[in-house]
């Protein structure tokens, strides 16, 4: 197993954990002979692009991922304060931050590693996973990681993408799912910590839909100092 787990210690003194194998094995077939929520069922607000059968498959993956953490936090609001600890396999990190920040790190690296056929296209990105990562250290494991993919690609004959619009294209699927993740989140939360902490994801995504180029351009000074 490869866990990483999130602490969290609210200003109450409670404390809650969770701990995420991000070498989980796909349990889709297990789950969908399950009882879930209604609102993790295929056929509720089903993304546009999603290549699943409501007919074969009962309950969105994605949804079923993170359930438990839906209903933990339901009644929590976006600005309560709380400090996270996520401890990895080689270091562990801290932060004192709002509800909502810490719940978009936790639902980012469970929704990367779990099995949805479109979310799990960052499973790379799971496993170098940043905590409460800035947009431009995003950008900066983005880019990184799918040039690096470019250049297997490469090596194995094929044609890579060294314009980078493969990253556009994939955060338009993003984009739809989330913004269908979001709807679902909205059924099982009575407060709006964990509806924003989805909200982050669809901003991030229309952000990089608009161009890579211009990020990048704007961490053009750095990057060009050095290798």
């Amino acid at each position: 197993m490869t866990l990483i787990t999130y602490q969290l210690q609210y200003q109450s003194g409670n404390e809650r954990r969770f701990e995420i194998d991000i070498e989980r094995p796909d349990r889709m077939a297990e789950q969908n002979r399950e009882e879930h929520p209604a609102w993790t069922l295929l056929g509720t607000n089903q993304c546009p692009n999603c290549p699943l059968d409501p007919a074969q498959v009962r309950y969105c993956p994605a949804a079923i991922e993170i359930a438990e953490i839906a209903a933990n936090f339901a009644d929590t609001t976006s600005i309560e304060r709380t400090d996270v600890w996520v401890h990895t396999a080689d270091r562990s990190f801290f932060k004192n931050t709002d509800m909502q920040s810490a719940l978009k790190s936790l639902f980012g690296l469970i929704m990367a590693s779990g099995p949805c056929p479109i979310l799990s296209r960052l499973r790379p990105l799971a496993h170098f996973h940043l905590p409460f990562a800035t947009l431009q250290e995003t950008i900066h494991r983005l880019v990184g990681t799918y040039l690096i993919n470019q250049y297997l690609q490469h090596n194995d004959g094929g044609r890579p993408d060294w314009e980078l619009h493969g990253i556009e294209e994939l955060y338009r699927e993003l984009k739809q799912v989330n913004l269908q993740l979001m709807k679902r989140i909205r059924l099982a939360s009575r407060e709006d910590a964990s509806i924003n902490a989805i909200q982050t994801f669809i901003s991030l995504a229309s952000i990089v839909e608009m161009g890579v180029d211009d990020i990048i351009g704007k961490m053009e000074p750095l990057l060009r100092r050095g290798l």
